[in-house]
């Protein structure tokens, strides 16, 4: 009897097991199902309204995803190696600015698009940013369209404008791109400006933009809020913008009013206005992006810095401290270099603000935002 007993509760004891098992490997297999359903190309196929898809997949990533969204870099090489995919898979990065050392002809340019595309979608990653600052490709590279300098262009009739836009958004497109960082705002800076004229620099500008818009590419103007000063020199902040209401930002507001949101950025340069922040350059600036971009102009679009490298070096800080300042400033995205070193540098830094609660959950939300609000127009990804 006892021996039967305990045959019995031994044959239970599997019984229960083996249902405590399937139970298990229901629930498991139910939480893949879950995770599955809710995945980027899910959200983004789906009928709802892009508001909704951005707070639906804002609401299922990762911190780490997050903080890979704020991070616009750059790669070493013609091609994109095993080395260049771990950079892109292991930061989970927003996007990549092609350089002139990419650039060799455009199949090669066509591969190298792709397989960054191919990297990040193997990897479950934002569709990233595949961008390049149109302006400074060599004008010697003989496999991209000849534009004009920069300071050409406004001499040029609407008509030859929009056709080499036109030619160019088209170029750009094939070659495996999806931003264009230009049309450019700045007035009067050689090598830089296309015209001193406020109004001739608005009509340029909004014909280059409506050109990628119509081949679905995203496009971010430069600089904000202009690249120089020059001699000008002011006693509060109320002159200084009083002055550049009259200039640049007289542009900008112009493109900010009359230009589709969400299907371009804006691109600060690292200028300082002493008058309206003496501590910060304008690209860390919470006085410049956060009071008088956001508030005052009423942008809420995506704003990337210039490269942070750089700033870093005119304001005398540490790249990681001067990225995490950028975004505590108002910025959603950083651009760097190709070093790895500074690549590792601000992410590790930008990590550790999250964490430490100097870049605030409402602040990260809010950047990642712009970002998705920007990356979810699908007309602008077929």
């Amino acid at each position: 009897m006892n021996l039967f007993l305990r045959r019995a509760l031994c044959g239970m004891a599997l019984i229960v097991a083996a249902i405590g098992t399937a139970g298990c490997q229901h629930e498991s297999q139910a939480e893949q199902e879950e995770v599955r359903t809710v995945s980027y190309r899910a959200v983004m196929q789906s009928d709802k309204p892009v508001p909704e898809k951005v707070n639906t997949w804002l609401g299922a990533m990762s911190q780490e995803d997050k903080i890979g969204q704020l991070m616009m870099i750059s790669l070493h090489g013609s091609t994109v190696g095993q080395s260049q995919k771990d950079v892109i898979r292991k930061y989970r990065v927003s996007g990549v600015m092609l350089t002139n050392e990419n650039l060799n002809n455009k199949n090669q340019v066509k591969a190298f698009t792709n397989d960054i595309m191919q990297t990040a979608s193997t990897a479950s990653m934002v569709t990233p940013y595949i961008a390049i600052n149109r302006d400074k490709v060599l004008r010697s590279n003989e496999s991209f369209l000849r534009l004009p300098e920069p300071n050409r262009w406004g001499q040029l009739p609407m008509e030859r404008i929009i056709n080499l836009a036109t030619r160019s958004a088209i170029e750009m497109h094939d070659m495996g791109f999806n931003l264009v960082i230009g049309p450019n705002a700045n007035l009067g800076v050689p090598n830089v400006s296309y015209t001193s004229d406020p109004t001739w620099a608005g009509h340029m500008d909004l014909a280059m933009a409506e050109r990628y818009q119509i081949n679905k590419v995203w496009f971010g103007y430069n600089y904000f809020p202009t690249v120089s000063l020059g001699d000008a020199s002011f006693e509060t902040a109320n002159d200084a913008k009083a002055y550049l209401n009259t200039t640049d930002v007289a542009v900008f507001k112009r493109l900010i009013t009359q230009t589709t949101a969400n299907t371009y950025m804006l691109v600060m340069s690292h200028v300082q206005i002493p008058a309206i922040d003496n501590a910060h350059l304008a690209s860390a600036s919470k006085a410049i992006i956060t009071d008088w971009l956001r508030h005052e102009l009423g942008y809420n679009g995506v704003v990337m810095t210039d490269r942070v490298d750089v700033g870093a070096l005119q304001a005398n800080q540490k790249i990681g401290d001067f990225a995490v300042d950028s975004i505590v400033a108002g910025s959603d995205l950083v651009l760097l270099d190709a070093d790895t070193v500074h690549i590792d540098e601000v992410h590790r830094a930008l990590t550790q603000a999250v964490a430490n609660g100097t870049i605030t959950n409402d602040r990260l939300n809010d950047a990642v935002k712009h970002i998705l609000l920007m990356k979810m127009q699908t007309q602008m990804q077929q």
